[in-house]
């Protein structure tokens, strides 16, 4: 194939300080195309694409066997992690996501092959540590390599939300049964088990794998409820848990309710806010109008996405119900599959000596949500705060749990102080 460069602009040179100067680097996302041909060769293209423009790379990386080892996978990699790597700083620019992929004879390849994949999901882990940016697999199609690597730009851009940061996947959520797709249902590919083995100790790994282990061979399915895919703790957590579970092999579901703006209303300002005690304004007092309103609309959900016939709640052995926006499908879930253990998971701060008060909005709200709703779960799971314990909730139903983040995450993970003063400057732009 003819082999076409990136331009690596150096160091020093007039187009390299200006580069320099912009006050926020340029997004640009990168497709790579692999393709392993004989005689001992793999085939590679890269293609950067910043929304109008394509630049292209091109290369052949040579092995001493027909099939490809581990050890030259390894080599590819630190390759083109060096080529885009150095594309980039010369330019200024930012790397915000990334597809690799392959078409369908190398795919077979790696199919025959098994212990190719962890190359190749290795270099997705590299490109999210070391770069900053966000990776996916796919299988890719084309005439010609060059193509397929454009084409992988192009459907990595398409995915993404083009505006600063940048690298944030769109929200991807099943249509029939409002299932959230996490890290676009798997394409995208961060981290494995090793790095997150790496952020805790040895005795929690190992209870870790022999709790999902046993999850396995019970074949228990687990299922998480709530109202929204993003814009809280609760989704942050539950983007993690599902992306742990998968790389675990645990059977574990994540399902979120159609939204109503009237009813985000009522959860909100006299859910939420009513329980942290942040207004005392009888305005926000749960009217009956409200309680049909909820009432209605988590029906409605649980009819339409998750009831008979609809394989989710019918065929679950432990279901999470995550706060109380959707909690009115309790009864819904014991009447149709009995056996299912059911967990409260009360995330927000619910002022418990408020509640206490008889005739306070808080009592009120409790005394609606708890005899109707909530008491027919199994477990009531708490922070490990006494007065975050709401009254009427029996001691031996309560276990205790703190909020938990994922070290990993786009939040939480160790940049680079270049990475650091890219966002810095995004968040003062903003």
């Amino acid at each position: 194939m003819t082999a076409r460069k990136f331009s690596v602009l150096e160091a020093g040179s007039p187009r390299y300080v200006l580069a320099r100067k912009k006050a926020i680097s340029k997004s640009v996302y990168m497709g790579i195309a692999l393709a392993h041909v004989t005689e001992g060769q793999i085939e590679w293209a890269c293609s950067s694409y910043d929304g109008n423009e394509f630049e292209t790379h091109e290369d052949v990386f040579h092995v001493d066997s027909d099939t490809p080892k581990v050890s030259h996978l390894e080599k590819l990699n630190d390759k083109i992690i060096k080529t885009v790597h150095d594309y980039a700083n010369s330019h200024n620019y930012r790397i915000q996501a990334v597809c690799i992929g392959c078409d369908e004879a190398t795919a077979k390849v790696v199919a025959e092959h098994p212990e190719l994949k962890d190359p190749i999901r290795s270099m997705c882990t590299r490109f999210w540590f070391d770069i900053d940016a966000a990776p996916c697999i796919y299988t890719l199609r084309g005439v010609s390599l060059t193509e397929e690597a454009a084409s992988a730009a192009r459907k990595v851009y398409d995915w993404f939300t083009p505006q600063f940061p940048g690298s944030i996947p769109r929200i991807a959520v099943d249509p029939e049964t409002n299932e959230v797709l996490v890290d676009m249902d798997g394409h995208c590919h961060m981290v494995d088990l090793k790095h997150f083995e790496e952020t805790t100790d040895k005795p929690t790994w190992d209870k870790l794998l022999q709790l999902s282990e046993e999850c396995k061979q019970r074949k228990l399915k687990i299922l998480f409820f709530n109202s929204t895919p993003q814009g809280g703790g609760v989704a942050l957590m539950r983007h993690a848990t599902i992306r742990l579970m998968r790389l675990l092999g645990v059977d574990c579901r994540w399902f979120v309710a159609k939204p109503n703006p009237d009813v985000f209303v009522i959860t909100k300002r006299k859910f939420h806010n009513v329980f942290q005690g942040v207004t005392d304004d009888e305005q926000y007092r749960l009217k009956q109008e409200d309680k049909d309103l909820w009432i209605e609309w988590c029906e409605q959900n649980f009819d339409n996405y998750w009831g008979k016939g609809k394989d989710v709640v019918e065929s679950a052995d432990v279901i999470i119900m995550d706060d109380p926006q959707v909690s009115a499908i309790i009864p819904r879930i014991r009447e149709l599959n009995p056996q299912a253990r059911i967990v409260y998971r009360s995330h927000i701060e619910i002022r418990a000596d408020l509640a206490s008060v008889p005739g306070s909005m808080q009592h009120d709200l409790w005394d609606f949500l708890w005899s109707g709703f909530i008491s027919k779960t199994d477990m009531f799971l708490s922070h490990p705060v006494a007065g975050f314990i709401p009254p009427r909730v029996p001691h031996t139903r309560v276990a205790l749990l703190p909020a938990a983040t994922d070290e990993l995450d786009g939040l939480n993970k160790k940049m680079s102080p270049a990475d650091i003063e890219y966002y810095r400057r995004v968040f003062n732009r903003a």
